[in-house]
């Protein structure tokens, strides 16, 4: 399927901030690239994009589509000043029976997309998706398109509603209907989309589709476009980070990943920094004496913050790859291990007592267990099968360990800590397993 991206009005509310507003940048990409991003992630690789005002400087912006692996189509608007529903009238012609209808200007969760691209639409009808929280932080209630609907049917829909129980989100499943709307309202002199819906929805062809609880913001104005900036920060913060990450790591992360989101860092980049700041650890911890283990404690934890930007990157530029996924694993359990490693060196140095290798033993077989068993835990986390993230025995509470340990000169203390806990966190998850799988089978 492809999709409609309306880009001709002129943003006079941001435009003291960037303009053209389609091209105003956020973290490293511009907002029109987010969305046709988001639409690949969706599956869209059709993109046919409106433009008007300083047309010329998106048209060079964005090219054709290559770089971003998808197709783009523009459609020109010399009246884009009349209203953006002329600006959706304009692609009249240049889309076929069904169409996704985008604004430039609307941020959005790709499973939006998603939902909507499973979704079905009669001949003659369209696809609105709502927001039915009406108390959402990330818009002004005065200032969106509000909705007023009877079961999945649009009535009524405008700003300046007084009664209403949805939100226009701006996201549209469309047939050729549109157009037929869109001709009528500009016939009366109406040139804007919602009037354009509203002579759908008094035919009764206006549908919605509930995306409540998904994320979404229409930026608009520089309050609008700081709130986003705020949201694509928060949504790094994952569910299943545990307590370690969650409350000091990401924090310290996320600001990093902000800073280098506008310079062209791969994620993959980051990754192997993370693992050279491990190596340098491990090394550290090799040679011995409070000076190195005090300065491989805190490389052990710089690079478990480091870790995470990797991935930060990766969602906030949409540059996610399996590959990355695979170089981060196997590049964290070397540094894992040679860490480990290390710190039995250390005691070995100190205390010439053999046992320490058996506890370095048992402390790395358990390390390697735990994150052996983390994407299962982690996928009963998302399940609701486990509902606290604060019982997450993982990667950024290890190295925290490790961390506090070489603080406090106590590697020994670490090492027994490190084998007793990873192992019975190993265990604790073996039991849950066992305990789910009863229950399925039961039923």
């Amino acid at each position: 399927m492809e999709a409609v991206i309306i880009a001709a009005g002129n943003g006079s509310r941001l435009s003291r901030y960037f303009s053209p507003k389609p091209l105003t940048p956020i973290y490293g990409l511009r907002l029109i690239e987010r969305i046709i991003l988001a639409g690949k992630r969706a599956g869209l690789k059709d993109f046919k994009i409106v433009v008007g005002y300083k047309a010329s400087r998106i048209k060079r912006e964005l090219g054709t589509g290559a770089k971003y692996g998808v197709r783009i189509t523009y459609i020109d608007n010399p009246e884009w000043e009349k209203g953006n529903g002329v600006s959706v009238l304009k692609a009249k012609g240049h889309v076929g029976n069904r169409f996704l209808l985008l604004m430039s200007d609307h941020l959005f969760d790709e499973t939006i997309l998603k939902k909507l691209l499973n979704a079905e639409v009669q001949d003659g009808e369209c696809l609105l998706c709502v927001d039915k929280n009406l108390q959402g932080e990330h818009f002004a209630l005065d200032d969106v398109t509000k909705v007023s609907m009877e079961g999945e049917h649009v009535q009524r829909i405008d700003k300046s509603l007084q009664e209403f129980n949805a939100i226009d989100t701006g996201i549209f499943l469309c047939t050729p209907a549109i157009f037929d709307a869109l001709e009528e309202s500009t016939r009366r002199g109406q040139y804007s989309l919602s009037a354009g819906n509203q002579i759908l929805a008094r035919r009764g062809k206006l549908r919605t589709l509930d995306v409540t609880g998904c994320f979404w913001i229409d930026v608009d104005d520089v309050s609008a476009l700081k709130k986003a900036q705020q949201v694509l920060i928060q949504q790094l913060f994952k569910p299943t980070d545990g307590p370690i990450s969650r409350n000091v790591n990401r924090r310290l992360s996320t600001r990093i990943s902000a800073f280098l989101a506008r310079y062209n860092v791969s994620p993959n980049s980051l990754t192997v920094a993370s693992f050279v700041l491990a190596l340098l650890s491990a090394a550290l911890f090799w040679l011995g004496g409070y000076g190195s283990i005090l300065a491989a404690g805190v490389m052990a934890q710089l690079s478990s913050i480091l870790d995470g930007c990797d991935g930060e990157i990766a969602r906030l530029k949409f540059r996610f790859s399996k590959f990355g996924e695979w170089l981060d694993k196997v590049l964290d359990r070397y540094a894992d291990g040679l860490i480990v490693l290390g710190i039995t060196q250390a005691l070995w140095r100190s205390t010439a007592n053999e046992y320490v290798w058996l506890l370095g033993f048992f402390a790395l077989t358990g390390t390697f267990m735990n994150s052996y068993t983390a994407g299962f835990y982690d996928l009963l986390m998302r399940r609701g099968l486990v509902r606290h993230a604060s019982l997450r025995m993982g990667r950024d509470v290890r190295m925290f360990a490790i961390f506090l340990g070489a603080l406090l000169h106590q590697l020994l203390a670490t090492l027994i800590l490190l084998a007793i806990i990873t192992n019975l966190e190993s265990v604790r998850r073996l039991f849950l397993l066992k305990d789910l799988y009863a229950v399925e089978e039961a039923g």
